[in-house]
């Protein structure tokens, strides 16, 4: 049950939320690429 709120509750997400979510997941994304493109050349 806790499982489906959950579930619910990122589906009723506000476009704000969505945008401000996926930027900060883009951000997240590009500096652990960075991090691991850094990592591979030592």
């Amino acid at each position: 049950m806790a499982k489906e709120k959950r579930d619910k509750r990122a589906k009723n997400l506000n476009s704000t939320q969505e945008v401000l979510y996926q930027k900060e997941f883009k951000m997240a994304d590009q500096a652990y690429n960075q991090f691991t493109k850094k990592e591979n050349r030592s």
